[in-house]
């Protein structure tokens, strides 16, 4: 049915990919990975490793999405997402007719076992997931390559359809043709665009495959399905019970009601007899580098069961002054030696930053109020500042969507707390002029300086009024549910929102914003990080003696927030801690003196 004539919420499939220019180059619109090596059996892969990119080791393409948020109830934690948008989240196509869209291809494997009848190739699969559901006429398939006469085969497929659990899918490699040095598979997907008549700038992202657990061995059979693995299949929640994550200071006078007394894991036993596993929790406060370790006690978990433990920790919390603070929260099982490690461990690190946010910073969807009727229209999220603070500005995330509206001016808007309902009440700030601006990087958040000193207190509102009735298309997070907080008004009254998740908007707090691009700096060419890219260390360099008395060295990520800080850096710096990406490295000294260096970390 065409949805006409009437203002409502509505929920549009974002982009999924990111953009690393230190893993590839640009090949006719796609991105593709150079190292090619041979591979040996056997090939596994369940996309457990940190990164959103495919493992460059064992995969020669970045087409898919590696990540934690799409899956409904994986296998393990770490899926492969498949969709119809390239990597800088434009799409592959825009026909109603399905357009060949991404891959996920191995490197060559060694598979010259002529005669064997026993090489078994396995994987799962799962339609739409979090995200949009593939229709009838999309499509996902598993190709074979023959190396002597190069040519791909396609050995299985399916067809597009609602959200379904997991299916295992087994398939015998048998041919002679593929029992050779030099065999590949891939996966590759059939998108579609619907008619979108009522809604024209509503086409985005859409139709999502997850796959995950692959397996290539001899000696296998199709009759047995179990995986003798105990594995993490979710994400680490947040400490806090209102937030993803607050500001330091924020935290420090919130403590008593804002932390929570438990963490829950979740991890389920694929085995069919049941398997001892021992719950361990580690919490790493990686600006004094402080840690604890905590004992969940040792369970049996019977075969095919899945378990959620609400871990108890009491972590001695000091709080000493400073801006932004970072914890690396790490779950591991401790499990038989030949269990698979990787998918053991599940790390999440919190953020004390200068902001308030309920998203995990992973969009799933994008949010707006759209239709006729909607010029006008008001979305507002309710915040609770712990303490009286400035509001400096806004984060903001605008997933990209096939029209390009980010011609239409909105009006970023701060609006007070009515006592008497509990929803938002006189307009405290309002700036003309804000228009939403979209990245090449997957949840790239835009800032919204404000022109003016805002003071709040308690309840406030952060968000926007429209100026026409096409979408803005804010980033939604639907791993989270914060609904409640979310308040829309079509003209009439303010209404709690009917969409399960939390908006990707964020108000920033404290001191006013300042960019590390933006200080007086010495030449860049003068300061030397390497390696670079990175991996968990990286050593500084520079044209004279540097020493701990005169410089601290900070990290900043590209939104500009400090992750780490340190003055022994004479030895290297440790940034194991640090998720793979793009950095700023900066070096200040009592006179205001800086060095800075962009590096990345890559794993």
């Amino acid at each position: 049915m065409t949805l006409t004539g009437y203002g409502q919420e509505v929920l549009t499939p974002v982009s999924s990919y990111p953009y690393d220019p230190v893993l590839s180059v640009q090949i006719s619109g796609h991105l593709k990975v150079l190292n090619i090596d041979t591979l040996h059996l056997p090939f596994f892969e369940d996309f457990s490793r940190p990164g959103n990119l495919p493992d460059q080791k064992i995969w020669t393409d970045t087409y898919a999405y590696i990540n934690n948020s799409y899956a409904v109830d994986p296998v393990s934690i770490g899926v492969a997402t498949l969709d119809a948008v390239d990597a800088d989240g434009s799409l592959n196509g825009t026909t109603r007719t399905p357009f060949l869209s991404d891959f996920l291809t191995s490197k060559p494997i060694d598979l010259n076992y002529p005669g064997r009848n026993d090489i078994i190739f396995s994987f799962f699969y799962q339609p739409q997931g979090m995200g949009s559901d593939p229709q009838k006429q999309d499509s996902l398939l598993l190709d074979f390559y023959a190396p002597q006469i190069r040519e791909w085969f396609t050995v299985w497929s399916d067809t597009g359809k609602p959200l379904e659990a997991f299916r295992q899918v087994f398939i015998p490699v048998r041919d002679e043709k593929f029992l050779l040095k030099g065999f590949q598979f891939r996966f590759k997907n059939y998108a579609s665009m619907p008619d979108n008549q009522g809604y024209p700038n509503r086409n985005s992202n859409r139709d999502h495959w997850n796959i995950d657990y692959i397996y290539l061995d001899t000696a296998r059979l199709t009759d047995v399905t179990a995986i003798n693995d105990v594995a993490m299949t979710g994400s680490l929640g947040s400490i806090l019970k209102s937030y993803e994550a607050m500001p330091w200071k924020h935290f420090k006078r919130a403590f008593q009601t804002q932390i929570k007394p438990y963490i829950p894991i979740i991890y389920k036993n694929n085995d069919t007899t049941s398997r001892n596993v021992t719950r361990m929790l580690e919490i790493t406060d990686q600006t004094v580098y402080k840690k604890e370790t905590f004992s969940g006690g040792a369970i049996n978990v019977p075969a095919g069961g899945k378990d959620t433990l609400d871990f108890p920790y009491n972590f001695p919390f000091v709080f000493y002054q400073a801006d932004s603070v970072l914890f690396e929260i790490k779950s591991y099982l401790v499990t038989d030696e030949l269990d698979y490690k990787w998918n053991d461990t599940v790390t999440r690190y919190q953020k004390f930053y200068n902001y308030y946010s309920y998203d995990d910073g992973s969009a799933e969807a994008g949010y707006d109020l759209q239709g006729e009727g909607t010029i006008n229209a008001r979305v507002a999220c309710q915040f609770k500042s712990f303490e009286t603070d400035t509001l400096r500005g806004v984060q903001m995330y605008f997933p990209q969507v096939v029209d390009e509206v980010g011609k239409d001016y909105f009006l970023l808007t701060v609006w007070g707390n009515d006592l008497q309902s509990n929803q938002p009440g006189e307009v405290l700030y309002s700036m003309s002029g804000a228009r939403p601006v979209y990245s090449n990087e997957i949840n790239k958040f835009r800032i919204y300086e404000l022109d003016t000193v805002l003071v709040v207190k308690d309840l406030f509102y952060v968000g926007w009024i429209k100026t026409t009735e096409n979408s803005l298309n804010v980033g939604f997070d639907r791993n989270n549910n914060n609904s409640s907080n979310i308040f829309y008004n079509l003209g009439q009254q303010w209404q709690t929102s009917s969409k399960q998740g939390s908006l990707m908007i964020r108000p920033i707090m404290g001191r006013k914003i300042v960019y590390p691009a933006s200080a007086t700096t010495i030449a860049e060419k003068e300061l030397m990080v390497y390696p670079n890219p990175a991996s968990d260390h990286i050593m500084i360099g520079q044209s004279w003696q540097l020493t701990k008395d005169q410089f601290v060295a900070s990290i900043f990520n590209l939104e500009g927030l400090l992750v780490l800080q340190t003055r022994e850096f004479e030895n290297g710096i440790d940034v194991s801690a640090l998720p793979p990406g793009i950095y700023l490295l900066s070096l200040t000294d009592s006179k205001g003196t800086r060095l800075t260096k962009k590096f990345v970390i890559l794993r």
